[in-house]
């Protein structure tokens, strides 16, 4: 059997690179071009069109679609006490030099803030305000978002708890691994629900739902919350709502005795018209 072998070469392939110039022009590229037999220097360089020099439009580079900057907001008339651009401050923190408050560390830029507990802020009137229950099978993900929690909550001012662990649910079940005979090989299955609770107080009721709405919009998946709120109503409130709606009850136990009464004045009328002598 004859066999033929196809000799390749080892030489790589160098592609010629060809000088261009910056701008189109009709000008020969140098170094490419030859010059004519019979022709001296002289008249190629005479006969050579003249290279047109750049307009000046080439040079000016494009203006780009700068985005319009939306109009500054007056932090004051929301409420606030310091802009929310200038937010966080980049400055030293050292009680050896200058004590600070809890403010100047909250609106300070602290590297690894995040990994250290939070400040949990003293507790004023002890009026519960909400309590928030958090479930789960996997307890590094209950243990991370209870920490943002408490986070949050102290970055917003408001007393809360620390993370209390609850009771561990536990269930069992038991199945077979094989029917007839092999009936007493059996296999166990376990689940395990983690618990946690935060409980916050002496907060107001406004800040408390933006909190819990924060809280939903950054939810862990794999982690349940069940949020309880108290709201708390003004002193007198149920004598007012009364008056409001005792013009509109239409009970009869409160309109009876007073049909009753006029009833009974109509029947007396009409019998004393009966009994009265007429004139001759």
């Amino acid at each position: 059997m004859l066999r033929l072998a196809v000799a390749r070469s080892t030489r790589r392939y160098a592609p010629v690179t060809v000088k261009c110039s910056r701008f189109e022009s009709t000008a020969p590229i140098t170094g490419v071009t030859a010059t004519p037999a019979g022709s001296s220097s002289s008249e190629v360089k005479a006969n050579r069109p003249v290279a047109k020099k750049p307009s000046a439009t080439k040079l000016v580079k494009k203006k780009q679609d700068v985005p319009l900057e939306s109009p500054p907001i007056d932090f004051k008339k929301l409420g606030l006490k310091y802009d929310p651009n200038t937010l966080p401050l980049q400055q030293v923190l050292d009680p050896n030099i200058k004590p600070f408050t809890e403010e100047d560390y909250a609106m300070t830029l602290i590297h690894g803030r995040s990994v250290h507990q939070p400040y949990f802020h003293p507790r004023t009137h002890d009026i519960p305000m909400a309590n928030i229950h958090f479930r789960s099978h996997h307890i590094d993900l209950l243990n991370v978002f209870t920490h943002f929690v408490t986070h949050a909550a102290s970055s917003l001012g408001i007393p809360t708890s620390k993370v209390v662990s609850l009771p561990t649910q536990r269930r069992l079940w038991t199945v077979l691994r094989s029917p007839f005979a092999h009936k007493k090989s059996q296999e166990n299955f376990e689940r395990k629900v983690h618990k946690r609770a935060i409980k916050a107080w002496d907060a107001d009721p406004e800040v408390v739902q933006r909190w819990v709405t924060y809280l939903r919009t950054h939810a862990m998946p794999g982690v349940g919350m069940k949020v309880i709120t108290w709201d708390r109503m003004p002193i007198g409130i149920g004598a007012s709502a009364l008056k409001s709606e005792a013009g509109g009850m239409t009970s009869p136990s409160l309109t009876a005795p007073k049909k009753i009464k006029e009833l009974g004045k109509k029947i007396v009328a009409e019998e004393g018209s009966v009994l009265v002598p007429q004139s001759a």
